[in-house]
């Protein structure tokens, strides 16, 4: 009778569980976002349901089910910030600058307003200054999933509802590492504020007025604040157990980083034949990710590389968009494009130097290889001097650059057997969970789909001004009670003294 009953019960959940479509927008962002995005892409298809994804970047090869709509001209680092060295910060004041026409270049695009004729039973949005897709959500009147390549970093916290805490979470607009001092946390706190006032009442609210000036919003669509706060969760690209600090999150706020990472496949022959050949010393992987052209470094620190990675007795792969280059050492290969994660879970990489992007900086660690940061923009510096705090790896900033330090930092990371243990624990601690990220991902996403938006993991917090939020409105409300009541024991004390002390006058006098 029990079994009976089990396989009642497993035949009501499968039939209960049908394949979504699922519109997946991203059309703004770089490479690496898009890396994230297919490992959630990749394992919602295997699960049968059907995909359409809207993108700037054309992907190599995609499931039966994953149809892909590729938007034009709509690569950022190309069309908006082509140098990147510049400073950590040019990037992201650039993409806030130029938020409002490049989201509109998007949604107007010929093959993205075709797709508005079409039903889907969800839509998944990348959080990356794509707002004015929004009112593809109004249009279709279907849920949404926000979908954040990125940990919950400031305004992504005030969107998702998770409450931030300054005090101990560090913005990734600076290098501080918990615990800081009363000086950090001021500027952090203040920082805060300030990104979220500037987003939420400046950058958006000029990607609404160019969305409705375009007539790409509709006339009747409700503010982007308002549908915005309407998701029904947010997928992010960060692993709970291993956010340093740990803090708390809402329902609503889902884990799945990790989620691209694999264990190593063989490398190809011709490039197992090179490794192979670097004997006993192994060697050495060197990329500066998708999104930064290495080509495009200063004259001066490409020489700087090609001297060190000369002297070295290892072989060094080195990513390089061009095809050649005059001055190289025997022991180095360029490419254009190397097989990253089979390449840092082979067992003879003695190190990778990388820019520090959330992708990479992850894939180290799953695969358990120390690294020597070298961060261009954004929050790629952040994420280093977390991996040198955690005793991991080292930092070395591109204004520090010499043959000298580079030489040194390369050892030190390379004869440091603390890095090797303290990445080896970290990876362990990165796997050790009770599901694969795919599958956390798969079950949220059509939890949504099955409960029809799900309402019910709504936090409360976005629906209340901050006032009431914090309450301040009752905490003020007791200062002034209390004060109040201050008050009155003083002026009756005061009274009490006026009368004994008049009453001693008096007995004096007579």
């Amino acid at each position: 009778m029990r079994v009976w009953l089990l396989l009642v019960a497993s035949v009501t959940c499968v039939s209960s569980v049908q394949a979504g479509r699922i519109l997946f927008l991203s059309p703004i962002g770089s490479m690496s976002h898009k890396n994230f995005f297919m490992g959630i892409i990749n394992a919602l298809a295997d699960h049968g349901n059907q995909i359409t994804l809207v993108s700037a970047y054309q992907s190599s090869k995609l499931r039966e089910n994953v149809r892909e709509v590729v938007l034009p001209d709509m690569d950022i680092f190309s069309s908006i910030v082509p140098y990147l060295f510049a400073g950590k910060m040019t990037g992201p004041f650039t993409f806030l600058q130029n938020a409002p026409g490049f989201c509109s270049d998007a949604l107007e695009k010929e093959e993205m307003q075709n797709l508005l004729t079409e039903e889907f039973d969800l839509i998944m949005l990348s959080a990356f200054i794509s707002d004015c897709f929004l009112s593809v959500v109004h249009r279709m009147k279907v849920p949404f999933i926000y979908v954040i390549p990125a940990g919950l970093m400031g305004p992504f916290s005030h969107m998702t509802g998770n409450q931030n805490f300054p005090s101990f979470v560090a913005s990734k607009m600076f290098s501080f590492i918990h615990p800081m001092t009363f000086t950090q946390r001021a500027v952090n706190a203040v920082s805060e504020a300030m990104q979220g006032i500037v987003i939420e009442y400046h950058v958006m609210h000029s990607i609404e007025n160019e969305c409705r000036r375009r007539g790409l919003c509709p006339d009747d669509m409700p503010s982007i604040h308002t549908i915005r706060y309407n998701y029904s969760i947010a997928l992010i690209n960060s692993v709970k157990t291993i956010d340093l600090p740990p803090r708390p999150f809402v329902p609503a706020v889902v884990h799945v980083g990790g989620i691209h990472c694999q264990p190593p496949q063989p490398l190809p022959k011709d490039l197992e034949d090179w490794v192979k050949g670097a004997g006993k010393d192994g060697f050495i992987f060197f990329s500066l990710g998708s999104a930064v052209p290495p080509s495009s470094m200063p004259e001066k620190h490409r020489k700087t590389f090609v001297e060190v990675f000369g002297s070295l007795k290892q072989r060094v792969l080195w990513k390089w968009d061009k095809d050649t280059m005059e001055d190289l050492t025997p022991n180095v290969r360029l490419g254009k494009w190397f097989p990253q994660q089979d390449i840092l879970g082979d067992s003879r990489l003695r190190l990778f130097i990388t820019h520090g992007g959330l992708l990479s900086t992850l894939e180290s660690m799953y695969h358990g290889v120390p690294v020597l940061g070298m961060p261009v923009f954004g929050d790629q510096e952040t994420n280093m001097r977390e991996v040198e705090s955690d005793g991991w790896g080292s930092v070395l900033l591109w204004d520090d650059l010499t043959p000298d330090t580079l030489k040194n930092k390369i050892q030190f990371v390379m004869q440091n057997n603390g890095f090797k243990t303290r990445v080896a624990q970290k990876s362990a601690v990165m796997k050790d969970q009770p599901q694969h990220p795919s599958e956390v991902a798969v079950y949220w996403v059509e939890y949504v789909m099955r409960h029809k938006g799900a309402a019910h993991l709504r936090c409360p917090a976005l629906d209340m001004p901050w006032y009431k939020l914090y309450n301040v409105d009752v905490w003020a409300s007791v200062a002034g009670v209390v004060l109040l009541l201050f008050w009155l024991l003083y002026r009756l004390l005061r009274a009490l003294f006026r009368c004994l002390f008049s009453l001693g006058a008096k007995r004096k006098l007579d």
